[in-house]
């Protein structure tokens, strides 16, 4: 499906970046990652890619900064989702939103329809790309949901692992019943 395209995944958080990296290769995608604008600029011709995938919150400047910077379609993706962020995203020229946590098949099916309505670039060196190959297996989201749960609910409270997952207390709690995660109880210091 995603066979020759190139994108660019800007967001801070690593479990995230990780996860979709994993994604979109896994449907033959080359993917770079950066962990903000900045990086994005500095590590890469950010017109070589066939689009951008971006957090809408990043240290330093927010990821529709690229949309100025870039002639690649922008993807704004963000945990943060209102109504108004949209709509200011969309004013901005990003092509598309997506509100985290999403669904692998609605992300993959927006980059598609993404790369209907824009076209394909033309290829600036001509070769058939690398095959990745197997890569080993592919982790969902809700593993890596599960992993960083698991791995920070000691040293982060409720709070701080919602917000760091870009969800709701409520999303967390429905989420840790859904997939079984039962919560630690913080002993006092």
């Amino acid at each position: 499906m995603g066979a020759e395209r190139e994108v660019l995944v800007v967001e801070d958080e690593t479990v995230i970046r990780g996860a979709l990296k994993r994604l979109l290769e896994r449907h033959s995608y080359r993917v770079s990652e950066a962990a903000s604008v900045r990086e994005s600029l500095d590590r890469f011709n950010v017109n070589r890619f066939d689009a951008i995938i971006s957090d809408l919150k990043l240290p330093g400047a927010p990821g529709t900064d690229l949309i100025g910077l870039s002639s690649a379609p922008v993807l704004i993706m963000t945990s943060y989702s209102s109504i108004r962020s949209a709509i200011n995203a969309m004013k901005l020229g990003a092509v598309d939103y997506i509100a985290k946590p999403f669904d692998h098949g609605e992300l993959l099916a927006t980059l598609e329809k993404i790369f209907k309505e824009h076209g394909p670039k033309e290829s600036a060196n001509g070769d058939g790309g690398n095959d990745a190959g197997a890569a080993g297996p592919e982790l969902s989201l809700e593993d890596y949901f599960q992993h960083f749960v698991l791995e920070h609910q000691d040293t982060m409270t409720e709070t701080e692992l919602a917000k760091k997952l870009g969800i709701s207390r409520k999303c967390l709690w429905e989420r840790r019943q859904r997939l079984g995660i039962p919560r630690k109880k913080r002993s006092p210091a």
